[in-house]
């Protein structure tokens, strides 16, 4: 059996369709979005880049089984995330000013730009983003799977918060242990290669074939997005445990 596993699309519609086509050509069973469908960053919107989002969202409802919720995904529809990492949200979040939100923040949070407060999305959109869980559990060939966004427990990744220590995962182990996962695979960093971990390690390796297991209790998703970071998709097969890494572009 053959996962295709994709995260971070970030309205980026040419480079979604690119990655469709490869995965239906590597004969994917299933694809999984790991969320970020829609929203984006000024520092990864790259240059001739066409911004889609109705379209990314309808691929991504058309082609995946599964998918997730991202904190871009969140500010889209206006919700607050499930999991808050021990942020205190005021009710009225969204109704406020861009400068108050930051203000109240105090760079916890991410910035979303103006463009991102004014986007409009159609009403199959929002219906189909509201419907999204902050994680899922799965299990293939007999391996049990956590799915996010990113860590807990900020599992939409709405914190500006990226793992750095060992330490950093260890709620996310834990959170893995107590809903008896082995593995978990999440999207949201955007670092040049994949990112895994586990108790005693993190580190990101550059490898385009490895396997998950004790040594990868947790990896990160390359994004699909183009700029910044090489983009692409994983293919993961779970009789093996064997994660093979595409890149669409470096």
């Amino acid at each position: 059996m053959k996962i295709g596993i994709l995260s971070d699309i970030h309205e980026d519609v040419n480079s979604l369709t690119q990655v469709l086509r490869v995965m239906e050509k590597e004969r994917c069973d299933q694809v999984i979005s790991l969320g970020d469908i829609v929203g984006y960053d000024h520092g990864f919107n790259g240059s001739g880049k066409i911004q889609d989002a109705d379209e990314c969202i309808r691929l991504v409802r058309d082609n995946c089984s599964l998918s997730v919720i991202g904190n871009h995904d969140l500010f889209a529809i206006k919700k607050l995330p499930e999991f808050k990492a021990r942020f205190d949200y005021p009710p009225h979040w969204y109704t406020l000013p861009l400068k108050e939100r930051q203000a109240i923040a105090r760079g916890k949070l991410w910035d979303y730009s103006v463009p991102e407060d004014n986007s409009k999305l159609t009403d199959a959109s929002l219906e189909y983003l509201s419907g999204l869980s902050e994680f899922l559990i799965e299990e293939f060939g007999g391996v049990r799977i956590l799915l996010s966004h990113h860590l807990y427990p900020d599992l939409s990744g709405s914190l500006r918060k990226m793992p750095i220590w060992p330490s950093d995962t260890w709620p996310h182990l834990k959170f893995m242990k107590r809903h008896g996962c082995q593995s978990s695979i999440t999207g949201h960093t955007h670092v040049e290669g994949t990112l895994t971990g586990n108790w005693f390690h993190l580190h990101t390796t550059l490898e385009t074939n490895f396997f998950i297991g004790t040594r990868r209790n947790w990896m990160s998703c390359l994004p699909v997005t183009q700029g910044g970071v090489s983009s692409g998709f994983m293919i993961f097969i779970p009789e093996t445990g064997q994660v093979t890494i595409h890149h669409i572009s470096r």
